[in-house]
């Protein structure tokens, strides 16, 4: 079920209490706050899945770009710690580009790979574009990156948040969150 299918339901079910007469007015606050709990917890669960999809892409294509995506043999194993070594001894863009062209020069897919990598955990664009330019499922992988929602805009988890945040009913609008959850856990032949 989707956010919008959550919000549906929840408005149905407060337009049910809402129109029985049988119910109390404390009995309507009960009913109104189980609602409002109910979703807004199936809407919290939405919004961790969608995080979690996208922390799972975001990974995907971070091993893409910078990793290996498949198994690898001993020997692959010890290149790749060899090749992010004498890449993190690079303190200087220039120096990264210069490793990177004659990694590059010489085959040394996996000390390309490491200067890459080492040098996008700096911020070095300048080396991440050489790298990208000379291989291009990195490039693809790079553009499906940053096309992701949230890359570049440090508020997008806030804005995204506020997109599952649910108004609670009038008849418990003046209660925290806190006490609306409280009242929800009432047994309803107290109410």
């Amino acid at each position: 079920m989707n956010a919008e299918q959550i919000r549906e339901r929840y408005q149905q079910q407060l337009d049910r209490i809402q129109a029985n007469r049988a119910y109390s007015d404390h009995a309507k606050k009960v009913l109104c706050a189980k609602a409002w709990t109910q979703a807004a917890q199936q809407l919290e669960q939405q919004r961790q899945a969608e995080l979690a999809e996208l922390s799972s892409r975001r990974e995907q294509l971070n091993r893409k770009m910078f990793g290996s995506t498949g198994t690898a043999d001993p020997s692959t194993v010890l290149a790749r710690r060899d090749a992010a070594d004498r890449a993190a001894a690079i303190d200087n863009p220039r120096i990264a580009a210069e490793t990177l062209q004659r990694a590059e020069r010489d085959g040394d897919r996996t000390l390309a790979q490491a200067v890459a990598a080492h040098a996008n955990t700096y911020g070095w664009t300048e080396v991440v574009d050489q790298y990208a330019a000379s291989t291009p499922a990195f490039a693809d992988a790079a553009k499906e990156w940053n096309s992701l929602p949230g890359t570049g805009d440090d508020f997008w988890e806030t804005k995204h948040g506020m997109q599952f945040l649910l108004a609670k009913p009038s008849p418990i609008a003046n209660l925290d969150d806190h006490q609306a959850s409280a009242l929800a856990t009432e047994d309803m032949e107290a109410a």
